[in-house]
Order: C-alpha cells, then structure tokens, then sequence
C-alpha cells in the first residue's frame, strides 16, 4: 500500500454519455482505489479521504480510525453492480466483485461487520466507528451484498460465497432489531437493511424474509410526519424530532418494498415526502440536520444522493414527470445549482467534500466521490429531456424561506445574543422584529419560528395587511404560528413573553404550494406542482455587497503606492478588548465570529501604516468598522494611474483552510496577466510558502473570549511587467480576506 499523489494522466468514462449532463467520470475514483493488507491477506479498498494540497490530492487515513473502511467500499460495490446492471461491462463486474470480497474479509463468525482497518493492516476492533455493533456498515454491507447476488451466475463459486454471506449478515441483523423492527432504534440504518432484505427476498424467494420486509416498512411508515414544517420526512430523533440528510434513505428503500407487494400504502408514503418535504430541501439547499433548528450546513453528497436515488425510482414507478424535474434539479446541485452556484464534481471526479455558505471544501473522499457518482448513475437512467435539468439554476420563486433572528432589523427593542445551539435573541421584554424579503411572490404561507419559549407567550406575524396570532405552550424547537397570505415583500413578528426569557433563532416562511424559477441555457422556466413551463422573467437588479467595481484612492509613501481600500472592505475582522463581542472574520452565516486583536495590530502601526523593512514597502490598514474584503471577484480600477510599478503586494489571511486561486491584472495597453495568489489559514502556519507579516498572539472568539490561538496575516508578492496598470480584478473566493494591498 502506497501513498499517492493524484496528477491526471487518462480519464475512465462511463459509456452511457449525454447532452447537458456531468460525464460519469471513475478517475478520481481509481486513485482512491489500492492494496490494502487486512489480517495479513492483500484486498482491494478505497482510501477514505483525499486531501487536496495546491493540484494535487493525497491519500489521507482518518485518524484513530483506520485507512479505509467497509461503509465506503460497500458503496463501491453498490455503484458498480448498478452499473453492470445498466451496462454489462466486465469491468464494472470486476471492481464490484473486488469490493465485495473486501467487503466480505470483515465478517466475523457471527454474521457482523467490522468496518475500519489501520494502515498496519490490523483491523480496528474497538473503535466506535468501527466495532461489531450491527451498525451502518453492517447493514450497508449486506445491502451491498445481497444487491449483487444476481449479478454472479456466470460465477458460481464466488455468487455462493455471497449466498454464505448474505444469509450469516441476514440472520445476524435481523436478531438484533428491536421490538419495532429497528436496527438501532432508527429508521435511517433501518432502511439501508431494509435495501437488503428487499435484495435477498428478490433473490431467495423465501416468504419470511418478505414477511420481515414488510414488518421494517410498516415501521418506517410509522415514523413518518404527517403535520407541520417536517411534514412528509421520516423522523430519526428517539426523544425529539430529528431529520439529517445523510443515509436518510426511507423513501428509497420504501419503493423498493412497494415493487415486490404493490402495496399501495408505501408509494404513498413517498409521494408525500416528495411532494411535501423535498420542495422544502430544493429551496433551501440538502440542509445537513432539522431538529430543534435548521443547520443549513454543511451539505454534502451524502445528502443528495438519496434524494436523487428516490425521486428517480418514483419517477420509473409512477411516471410522473414532476418527480423526474425535481430529480434533475436536485442532481444539478453537482453542477452550479447550489448556493455557491460552483460544482460540486470535479473535472477528474471528484465529489468534493461538502459545500459551505462562503467555500467549498475540495478534499475528496470515498463517500462524497462515490455518492457523487451515484448519484449521476441515477439520473442517466431518466429520459433525455429531463437530463438537461441538471445545468439548470433556480434564481428565484416561492420558496422556502430561512431568516435568522439576529439577523432581522430589531429597531430600538432591547436584547442580548445567547449561543444556546446557535446563536439567538434572548429577551424578558416585548420584541419586534421584521425583514424585507428578496425574490418574494405572494401566496399563502406557514410561518414557523425555532427556540425557546415560556408558556403563554404570545406570537404575532403580519405582512401587509393580514395577521395571525398564537400563544405559544411551552416549546423547545419548531414551533408553528399558522398560516398567513402575503402579499407583500416584507414580514414582522411581535413577541411577548409572559414572565420569563425567551430565546428566538430562526423563522421560517414555507409557501402551501411552492413554486420554482429556473434558467435553463438562456430560457426560463417556471416549476409547480402543475409541471413546468416556459415564462419571460426580468431579472432584477440587485446590487451585491461583493461584486463590485471601484476607483481607489491610492496614497504614496517614499517609493510605496497605498491603495484606500476602504469602499471595498466588507467585513469587520478586526476588533478592540471593548467590542470583543462584535466583528465577524469567519463565521459569514452568523452575527458574530472569531476575530483578529486591533490593539496587537495597533503596536505595529503608525498613523495606520505599516512598513515593512524587508521588502522596504508600506502598507496602509484600517482598524474601525469594516476592515478587510471578502475576495468575490471585485475590480479594483486605477484611473489615470500612469506609474509603471515593478511589484504588487497584498496582505491577506483565509478563514476555514488554505486557498488560491487567481487575479487578473488588465494594464493600461490592454493586455491581460494572471496572477496567482495564495494565502494559508489565519491559525495555521503558511501552507504556500508565503511570507508571515505580521503574528499576534491570541484573538477572541465569537462570544468575545479571548483565546490563546496564534493569528496571521500573510504577504504576496507579485512581479509585474512595469507598465502602468488599468484595472485589478480579484479572484471569486469568499474565505479570502485581504487588508491591504501596495504597489512599488
């Protein structure tokens, strides 16, 4: 076993190939794949993660758990035997009987799975995440197993080692569900087993294993939401409502229950999770978790692959179009259709790790690339029309809405900001807060508010001029108001605790029947429950905080040019010991973040310039209000500047990793030079050889805690081609902040 570097030399294609969708591309999936020693015999395995360091991805273990697991190999062979399925290509059967017997080289006697094997090749016995505990790797194991079995009948010896080892996982399981068929007491692993039940009963025709089928369904079903902001999702909490998108799979593996008793009772099932819940996730993006609030992030391929499995397989059974529309714009969340509008699959395969509200993360595992790739398997299998959805985006519509409380406009009202499990407006006095809402259509609406509320606390939402009131029991989490019809662009809430504090998160406005706009190519389209259709849209004209073209002030020092960049700088990631509680380096989605120390910053300064003897240049810095910029491709235009510098510096820092990327440098001739600029993470050491101007010893964190963390900024330095300059146009990477850029 090797560790590799990951350089891109030849591409495997899937053959099924199509206009308008991501080529099915197993690249990045072959250099995940190696030799693995497991207990002194060689298999074939995935390595569970890849990082990425500048254009390379290396082999990376999962610390204290091992190098590559069972859970991630099963779902090779689920991919691969669902390929030989759509296209008997030999090597598809190959990989998927390679991954199979890996899979099967972690069974014990008793029918369990171990899941992880460290790099010595001993397998990881005691981990949590990896015991025998008939947990997710067990069940996905024997889905994995049993979904193959068919697939083997020209290869008798090794379609009777998986008969051997379907029947031992399917034994062992099925003894430890719990009295309501449960593995786990949950319905999410439940339903992968219940994937493999469904296989084996198809392959062994035995009524008892059907008859256990049916039993797990009935309780899946049971779990089912049938009211409220959840309604049509499956619940996974055992004491509170719960819902994540990773492995939730019930309404995949419900379908496949219907397909072997045409019970109508299970398709039912899932038309009311595709109708009702799965718009709520298209407006919103595949949100990680729903419980007491929504955790919007991360989202990751691990949360879209089912979502696009199930709506695929609805569409195959009940022929309804709109399920294979919201299928392809669900699977478009791997080309642009995202919040970042960037992919999510790389050009050599790559499922990317997960998506944030500001980055991507572009390290690439086994999980994400895998679900990446099955994903697209999936939609290949709907008609070509729907196909082309995928480079769809939607821009705007009758959506889902998510408002964050401390985000709203409060007025003069008084309150303080509590971080309970997110942040959230804490107040004993009456509060009213309102927000003006972008891409607003009007109809009918549910509005629902997160937090903690005392009993008898009164609740009043108004939009124009409609109303509906509540008083609310005593509530922890989700909380319906009722509905309301808008009309207009804006809504307030007045809240009225009766005794008591009250903490308020997030509000949530969900349209009764929601409604999509998407781009297509150069068209628009409209998409409702009533299907889509072809509409002339405007576009507004919005104006961002982030895309901007600005003339700067620039200001000379001895030899150094000091841009003003103060009508650029849109974050506030600079604070004093006084306003610790404020500013926001890296935390976009919220109020308040972690943050550099301005009086550290402030000893290194004079009058707000900085100079740097080493490179004899001086930097100009401002340390009140907003401070830095957040890179999403602003120009930075130099009229009239007829100076013909040899050098440009920048002084920046990332939040959340190390990235790069490139700017653009448009000289007064009018000729054009990329430039690559590249700056480590705040809190670590610099990953691209960049030099360290200045370090500070601590910073305080969001709550205004001072902690003892080392923080950077960074210096570039960029050679020029001493001709005056026109225009500077930044690279589109919003976890890059720059502070300062000089030219000499």
């Amino acid at each position: 076993m090797k560790r590799k570097y990951f350089i891109i030399f030849t591409i495997i294609f899937m053959p099924l190939t199509s206009l308008g969708m991501p080529e099915l591309n197993l690249n990045h999936l072959e250099f995940l794949r190696d030799e693995f020693q497991i207990e002194n015999e060689t298999k074939i395995g995935y390595w569970i993660y890849a990082e990425k360091y500048g254009d390379k991805y290396v082999h990376t273990e999962a610390k204290g758990e091992g190098v590559t697991c069972v859970d991630d190999v099963a779902r090779v062979a689920v991919l691969y035997t669902e390929l030989y399925k759509l296209d008997n290509n030999e090597f598809y059967l190959q990989r998927a009987k390679e991954a199979l017997d890996f899979v099967m080289a972690f069974q014990d006697t008793d029918g369990d799975f171990y899941n992880f094997v460290f790099e010595d090749g001993s397998i990881n016995k005691q981990g949590i995440t990896s015991r025998k505990s008939a947990n997710w790797w067990a069940a996905r194991g024997f889905w994995s197993i049993s979904n193959a079995l068919e697939i083997f009948e020209n290869d008798k010896e090794f379609q009777k080692k998986l008969e051997n080892s379907a029947k031992l996982a399917y034994n062992f399981l099925s003894k430890n569900l719990d009295e309501n068929y449960f593995l786990n007491h949950n319905s999410d692993v439940s339903s992968v087993f219940l994937m493999g039940v469904v296989e084996y009963y198809k392959y062994t025709k035995d009524e008892k294993v059907k008859d256990l089928a049916i039993k797990i369904g009935d309780s899946i079903l049971s779990k089912q939401i049938k009211d409220g902001f959840l309604k049509g999702a499956f619940d996974e909490g055992e004491e509170t409502p719960l819902w994540h998108s990773w492995g939730s799979r019930q309404g995949e593996a419900l379908l496949e229950l219907y397909k072997i008793t045409q019970d109508d009772k299970y398709l039912k099932a899932v038309k009311l999770l595709a109708d009702e819940f799965y718009p709520v996730l298209l407006s919103l993006g595949p949100v990680y978790q729903i419980s007491e609030y929504i955790m919007l992030y991360p989202q990751i391929a691990y949360g879209v692959e089912p979502i696009v499995s199930t709506l695929v397989k609805l569409y195959s059974v009940s022929k309804d179009d709109n399920y294979a529309y919201m299928a392809s714009l669900f699977g478009g969340f791997f080309e642009k259709n995202n919040n970042l509008k960037t992919p999510m699959y790389g050009p050599n395969g790559e499922g990317y790790d997960s998506l944030h509200s500001v980055y991507i993360n572009t390290n690439s595992g086994a999980e994400s690339t895998i679900c990446a790739l099955l994903s697209i398997t999936r939609l290949k299998i709907l008609p070509m029309k729907f196909q082309e959805i995928t480079e769809a985006i939607i821009v705007s519509g009758r959506k889902t809405n998510l408002l964050e409380a401390e985000k709203m406009n409060t007025g003069i009202y008084s309150f303080t900001l509590d971080n309970i499990n997110n942040i959230a407006l804490k107040t004993d006095e009456s509060i009213r807060i309102r927000q003006t809402l972008k891409d607003f259509y009007p109809g009918e609406y549910e509005i629902y508010v997160s937090g903690i509320f005392e009993p008898n606390t009164t609740v009043k939402v108004t939009s124009g001029e409609n109303s509906v009131e509540v008083t609310l029991k005593s509530s922890k989490g989700i909380s319906s108001i009722g509905k309301i019809h808008m009309s207009k662009n804006e809504i307030i809430l007045y809240f009225k605790p009766d005794g008591g504090n009250i903490y308020i998160d997030q509000v949530i406005i969900k349209p009764v029947d929601h409604l999509f706009v998407y781009k297509l190519k150069d068209n628009y389209y409209e998409f409702s429950k009533t299907g889509v259709k072809q509409i002339e849209y405007a576009i507004a004209d919005v104006k961002s905080q982030y895309v901007q073209k600005v003339e700067v002030p620039i200001e000379k020092v001895n030899e150094s040019y000091l841009f003003n960049l103060e009508e650029l700088f849109n974050n506030d990631g600079i604070v004093d010991y006084a306003n610790r509680k404020s500013g926001n380096f890296d935390n976009f989605d919220g109020v308040i973040g972690a943050k550099y120390p301005v009086e550290e910053l402030q000893k290194k300064l004079d009058n707000n310039v900085f100079y740097f003897e080493k490179e004899d240049v001086y930097f100009k810095f401002k340390t009140e209000g907003v401070d830095n910029l957040i890179c999403t491709s602003q120009e930075i235009y130099l009229k009239n500047f007829d100076v013909s510098p040899s050098n440009l510096y920048i002084v920046g820092s990332c939040d959340h990793g190390n990235y790069e990327g490139y700017l653009t440098i448009v000289y007064s001739d009018e000729t054009i030079e990329e430039n690559r600029i590249a700056f480590s993470d705040w809190c670590q050491d610099p990953a691209y050889g960049e030099t360290i101007l200045m370090e500070f010893d601590y910073r305080y964190d969001n709550l205004g805690i001072k902690e003892n963390i080392t923080t950077r900024l960074y210096l570039n330095k960029i050679v020029l081609k001493e001709k005056p300059i026109k225009s500077i146009f930044l690279p589109q990477i919003p976890t890059m902040h720059i502070f300062a850029i000089t030219l000499k």
